[in-house]
């Protein structure tokens, strides 16, 4: 807002004039004392001057906007800011940029020792090969397995099957043998001859039935198609029936022949031989045991491969992980920059031994730079989050950069004080770890009454504010209330109107009252 001087404004030049007259103009009056006094009816220099009043330098009060800023020091800093290096122990093979060379996120920028990861990779490899190679095995030993298991039930129960019939027909022959002998000692009747000529008949057929199989399981027995006990549970069966065949024959001869103390004796024989064959098919039975033993057995071998099978199949995910690991520790061989960013250290050269984490360089991110400044606890309620923050740099003279609060750190420090960070517009003069300094605009007062700060009076004990205001050829003293105040103006919140004249100059020994003299 356009100021409504009444007075016209005086620079540096002209109070430096001003002060040098006056104090020519005392020089003057003081010797003017020493001597005589000339008498004349005029009043003298002195007392015209007093009557004249003080000379002052008047301002009208004005309204317009007025600031309150905080104002803070401290460095300017990068978020990214970050020291690369090695992720695993050994030898620094190459480091590429140098100090101030530009880099890329994930540029390669140094390189450690391939050898050890080379060899790591190599045996890695070859132990996934391996447990590849023992899982290929156990799969074809869980076939073999299965074959065998199959092979043993289709063993067991066909030899089962085999000695319940064998049992079955021996039994049959027993009751055949003994109803025989029966009848020879009873002597043979027309339906007697009749019944033997086709228990003769039966016989013979199952006498060729069994002659047939055994000639079969002969045959696959040498092609090894059928195991040695089937073939001996065929031969009890070819026995058996071949007994039953002749026993029949001689049954039918003696009652062809009619009882005779032979025959009888015979058919006895018969008994004995059909009894015989009898426990002799019960005695198979424990063939039966066996066979369920031998799928006992191949079961448990099925089980066992798989179990060989899981193992092996762990060893893979083992080895897998292995190689995994190989690669990647041969990947971190190779150190890449995480950000963009200039290279601002090298810490270590190539051939240099490093540990888990050896640093290499120190890269940052000119365009992360931020202003972290220090506030002391009395300006912490002013702050917010967003308020504008006008930040210089002592290294960049006469330039201002802007930014605004984005984080105040809820705790003190030792000192207290509180560390405030502002974000500014990213230039790529700023550097990390320049001094700055920010004025950070907290609040506005609008149309605020405002005076020069040089026509304020503070009172060194109570520091309460004062002023002189011109009325009417006379100096008022005012007692107000002040606001805000910036390098220039103060906020007067009561004891002034716009418009009033304010003495900005020359209000030093000034009462109450006194006549003043405006220049």
């Amino acid at each position: 807002m356009k100021l409504d001087l009444h007075v016209i404004s005086i620079n540096q030049e002209n109070m430096t004039r001003l002060s040098s007259g006056l104090a020519l103009l005392s020089l003057g009056f003081v010797l003017q004392g020493c001597g005589k006094p000339a008498k004349t009816d005029k009043p003298s220099s002195t007392e015209a001057g007093q009557s004249a009043g003080a000379v002052v330098v008047i301002q009208n009060a004005i309204s317009q906007d007025i600031n309150k800023n905080v104002e803070v020091t401290g460095s300017l800093t990068a978020l990214q800011d970050v020291v690369v290096g090695a992720r695993s122990l050994g030898r620094l093979a190459f480091v590429y940029p140098h100090e101030g060379d530009t880099v890329r996120a994930g540029q390669i920028v140094a390189v450690m020792d391939r050898a050890d990861y080379d060899s790591q990779i190599r045996s890695a490899n070859a132990n996934l090969q391996s447990a590849i190679n023992k899982k290929r095995q156990s799969e074809v030993l869980l076939s073999q397995a299965k074959n065998q298991y199959q092979q043993a039930k289709t063993t067991l129960d066909y030899t089962d099957k085999t000695t319940r019939t064998a049992i079955a027909i021996a039994q049959s022959q027993v009751q055949a043998a003994q109803e025989h002998l029966s009848v020879i000692k009873q002597g043979a009747r027309a339906q007697e001859r009749k019944q033997a000529e086709e228990q003769v008949a039966s016989a013979k057929a199952n006498y060729n039935k069994a002659q047939a199989d055994l000639k079969r399981y002969q045959t696959l027995y040498r092609e090894q198609a059928v195991s040695a006990s089937q073939l001996d549970s065929m031969q009890s069966a070819f026995d058996a029936a071949q007994a039953s065949y002749n026993s029949a024959q001689q049954a039918l001869s003696l009652i062809r022949e009619g009882a005779r103390p032979e025959d009888i004796r015979t058919a006895e024989l018969v008994v004995q031989q059909a009894q015989d064959s009898y426990r002799k098919a019960q005695a198979d039975r424990d063939s039966v045991a066996l066979r369920r033993g031998d799928v006992a057995s191949a079961k448990v071998g099925i089980e066992s491969a798989k179990a060989g099978i899981d193992a092996a199949q762990a060893g893979i995910a083992q080895a897998q992980a292995a190689v995994k690991i190989a690669q990647e520790a041969l990947n971190n061989s190779y150190i890449k920059s995480p950000i963009d960013g200039i290279v601002a250290e090298r810490r270590n050269e190539p051939g240099a031994q490093l540990g888990n984490g050896g640093a290499v360089m120190r890269i940052i991110n000119p365009q992360s730079v931020y202003f972290q400044a220090t506030l002391s606890e009395n300006q912490y309620a002013d702050l917010r989050i967003n308020q504008s923050v006008n930040v210089t740099v002592d290294a960049l003279p006469g330039r201002t950069f802007h930014g605004h609060v984005t984080r105040v750190l809820p705790v003190a420090s030792s000192a207290r004080s509180f560390t405030v960070r502002v974000d500014i517009t990213p230039d790529s003069r700023l550097r990390p770890q320049m001094f700055a300094r920010g004025s950070i605009l907290v609040a506005t007062h609008h149309n605020a009454i405002q005076v020069k700060k040089d026509g304020i009076i503070f009172d060194p004990a109570t520091n309460a504010a004062s002023l002189f205001v011109a009325e009417n050829g006379k100096a008022v003293k005012r007692d107000v209330k002040v606001g805000y105040t910036n390098p220039q103006y103060t906020e007067i919140l009561s004891g002034v109107a716009m418009g009033d004249k304010v003495i900005i100059s020359g209000q030093n020994g000034l009462q109450n009252g006194d006549k003043i003299k405006i220049q």
